[in-house]
This record gives structure tokens, sequence and C-alpha cells, in this order.
């Protein structure tokens, strides 16, 4: 009679954070993907704890659960890609999907692999954070129609600094959150004159930021895939005047703006 094996290895672990604050995900998750078992271990995260082998590259992989003196030499390292889609149940996050690259090379097994969550539309609001609220739309069939699974990023107008982003849901409504923005303002007065006695004057502070929107193709899909947005960004532009500028301040929130776009090469 085989032994009975209790003991397996984990072939990588997620770590659900939120976007805007970068604190993890404790909320209860669905994570899916063709091919794995996902487990939730007490610190969290989601370990792919099983394969359901559809390819002998995969059943290779599945060895990998069972090796404790050394991982299998086959399949290559990440040359397996599986992908996967996050869900909140309770509506607080979008849902989002990624490619998890596996398997993963011995030095980054044990490494979490962060997955930024993206606040939902109605996601509440902490009182000292700055938000923006966008219903991104453009023209399907020569009507206006949403445009959903696109990121909206809030950059700071004076450097492109990244303040905050968001994402555009399945009705084209996005909520950017930016956290951190200064409450109080401490500056020196200056008249040229040299004659400033060094007093400082307090005020609230404001940054200025101008928006921009990009998917990853001009059909974006949702949920969308951060990732792929980043890697390679397809912007989106006004149909008729230029983009608008915001101005962030903490407690505030930016809405009612309503945007058509078009893709844009630029």
């Amino acid at each position: 009679m085989a032994p009975l094996v209790l003991d397996r290895r984990a072939l990588a672990a997620l770590r659900p954070v939120d976007r805007a604050t970068g604190a993890p995900v404790t909320a209860p998750l669905a994570v899916t993907a063709p091919g794995l078992r996902f487990t939730r271990n007490r610190s969290g995260l989601f370990t792919v704890t099983g394969v359901v082998p559809r390819t002998a590259a995969e059943r290779e992989l599945a060895e990998h659960l069972e090796s404790f003196t050394a991982p299998p030499s086959t399949p290559p390292a990440e040359s397996l890609g599986f992908a996967l889609t996050l869900a909140d149940p309770a509506g607080r996050y979008l849902p989002r999907r990624l490619t998890l690259r596996l398997p993963r090379t011995p030095a980054l097994v044990q490494q979490p692999i962060d997955v930024a969550l993206f606040p939902a539309a109605t996601a509440p609001l902490a009182p000292n954070w700055s938000a923006v609220r966008a219903r991104l739309q453009r023209v399907v069939g020569g009507q206006p129609g949403p445009l959903s699974g696109a990121r909206l990023r809030l950059l700071r107008d004076a450097d492109d600094v990244v303040l905050g982003e968001g994402f555009s849901d399945a009705r084209g409504e996005a909520l950017a959150i930016a956290v951190g923005i200064p409450v109080i303002d401490f500056t020196l007065p200056s008249n040229g004159d040299g004659d400033d006695d060094g007093s400082a004057v307090v005020g609230t502070t404001s940054v200025l930021a101008r928006l921009a929107v990009h998917t990853a193709s001009a059909a974006p899909e949702h949920p969308a895939d951060p990732d792929a947005i980043t890697a390679t960004p397809f912007a989106w532009a006004p149909i008729a005047g230029p983009m608008p500028n915001v101005e962030l301040r903490t407690g505030r929130e930016v809405a009612g703006l309503t945007l058509l776009l078009g893709p844009t090469t630029t």
C-alpha cells in the first residue's frame, strides 16, 4: 500500500493588495483559473496547491507539487501561462484578470506575487483621501457607449508622477483614488525685497493633476488585465476638446465628469 503523503509544495502564492493604499486585502475573494486549484492560507495568500493537467507540459508541472528535494527540470521556468480571474463577491473591488507564469524559479517561488485590486465605483472612501469619479464613454455604432476595462490615471501636472488610478467597470464608471495629498501646506512668503520675517503661512494643499486613459487595445475587455495595459498602453483622448485637469485636495471628491473618448496612436 502506497504511503499517504500529507505534505505538498506550493507552485506560487498571490497576495491581493488594495491599489489605493497598498494594504493586503483580507476580505473573501474568488480566484479562478482553468487547470489550477488555489488554497487561501492563514496569511491571506492564495497558494497554487493543485494542477488539473490538460497537456503533457501541465502533467510535468503537476510533478513539481510532490518534489521536495529539488524541483524537476521540466517544464522550463515560466514557460506555461495560466489566465486567472480575481473577483470580490461583495463588489467592493473590481474583478480583474492576470496571467500567472509557471513554474516559478526556485528563487521566486517563496515570494508572493502582489496582485493590485482596484476599487469599484461604489467603494467607500476614507475622509482624508482625494478621489475623481468619471464616466468613460466611446462611440459605438454612432452612439456613445461605455468604455469599460480602461485605466484612469491621475498624473501630477508638474512632473507626471502617478498620484492615483482606477479602472472603469462594465458601465464605464471609474473611481480613481489618490492617497497622501498633504492637508496643510507650510510655505515661506517671499515678496522679493528681502524683508521676509521667516514666519510660516499655513494653507490647504491642492495639487493640479491631469487625467490619462489607457487600455490594452482599441477593443478593451472587461474585466481588464492591468499588467497588459502597462506593457502595451493604448491611449484614449477626448473626441472634442482637451482632457480636463482636476484639482486634488484632501477630503475632496471631484465628481460628475463624463468623457467621450476616442483611440489615439500618440
